[in-house]
């Protein structure tokens, strides 16, 4: 009995853990997929990550993302245990707890988790990954349910009747039936309830994709070919001094016109102490780090600080293809490759150093990582 139960929670939680692990790919995954133009955008991020955005929703959305990832998992667990618990004591159907609400509260609680997961690692790719474990769930469901049926015929029945699949009064059921439901054979309908998801959740990232960018401290700069990323909101006239500060250095001129090969520079602005430096640059053995010492993951407002901000030129790319328009340079998909870095100190204008950086970030030269 034990055996089984155990092979059951195994196949219980692979469409998770396989989403989970997806969620951990770069190199190759992400490298194959950044070669087609038909692929690309799906290694491009929907939600601000690496930087501080000026809207209150997306900050939000930041800090419950942790708080999703915990419930949910809290609650799989309690409710595997209790549906367990109750099958190797022989005590029929579970009822308690959430059982008294939904049918499947196992599943729906991974899914919570899975959406707090992707609400921290906002890849395009994991929200359509997202999408089919849901899917997957709901098939897995339905074979449970007519196994439960076989096994506990009336009791089960009861049960069921009672309480919803995965949601109280049953919304996406309903929709379903009204729409896809009536399609036969049966299998067309989900094919094609699937598709439709699918298109919906990217259409919606997408939207959300447009929603950041417009949260973020972005500054175009045409005469340069670069648009400026501040990883802390600030305004477009501080941004400016700072890149003028930075392009002031003929080290720094000389990096860009070597290495930018005819396309867009990417500015990005890294506020002191800044925790996650490694997804736009990587330094050489031997280079000495960033000043300062460690603080929060999004490090700290400039403005309450003396030490220098890093400024990360990058030359924006895709994979497929080489120049990109100036507007292009922070389309999903594209590849940043960093040429140097820069200390400068906001108040002053003062270049403390220039450091020159590999041409790859720390997860590999052909990753797609976050521009904001």
């Amino acid at each position: 009995m034990l055996g089984i139960a155990a092979a059951e929670v195994l196949i219980m939680i692979s469409p998770f853990a396989g989403f989970f692990y997806a969620s951990l790919q770069f190199e190759p995954v992400l490298g194959f997929l950044s070669t087609s133009p038909l692929t690309a955008w799906l290694d491009g991020f929907f939600l601000n990550h690496a930087v501080v955005t000026r809207s209150l929703l997306l900050e939000w959305q930041r800090k419950v993302g942790l708080g999703l990832i915990v419930v949910g998992l809290a609650g799989f667990v309690l409710s595997a245990v209790q549906l367990y618990g109750n099958k190797i004591r022989k005590r029929g159907v579970a009822r308690g707890f959430l059982y008294r609400f939904v049918r499947h509260p196992q599943y729906l609680c991974l899914g919570v988790a899975g959406w707090g997961l992707l609400t921290m690692w906002p890849r395009f790719l994991l929200l359509g990954i997202w999408v089919t474990m849901l899917f997957l769930y709901a098939g897995l469901a339905r074979f449970e349910e007519r196994r439960m049926a076989e096994r506990f015929g009336d009791d089960f029945r009861r049960f069921a009747e009672a309480r919803s699949a995965f949601l109280p009064g049953s919304p996406v059921q309903r929709v379903f039936d009204a729409t896809f439901g009536r399609l036969r054979p049966r299998a067309l309908g989900w094919a094609a309830a699937y598709v439709v998801c699918l298109a919906l959740a990217f259409s919606l990232g997408f939207a959300a994709r447009a929603y950041t960018l417009a949260s973020t401290a972005i500054l175009i700069e045409p005469r340069h070919r670069t648009v400026v990323v501040s990883a802390w909101p600030k305004p477009e006239a501080w941004m400016a001094n700072v890149l003028r500060a930075a392009l002031s250095h003929e080290e720094v001129r000389r990096r860009l016109r070597d290495g930018r090969e005819d396309a867009p520079i990417v500015a990005t602005i890294l506020p002191p102490r800044y925790g996650m430096k490694g997804m736009y640059y990587k330094l050489p053995p031997g280079q000495p780090a960033s000043a300062g010492g460690r603080g929060p993951i999004m490090g700290v407002d400039p403005d309450t600080t003396d030490e220098p901000v890093d400024l990360v030129f990058a030359r924006a790319e895709k994979a497929y293809r080489r120049t990109l328009a100036l507007e292009e340079a922070l389309n999903a998909g594209v590849r940043v490759t960093p040429l140097v870095v820069v200390n400068v100190v906001p108040a002053s204008g003062e270049v403390t150093s220039v450091r020159v950086p590999l041409p790859r970030n720390a997860w590999g030269p052909n990753v797609v990582m976050p521009i904001f």
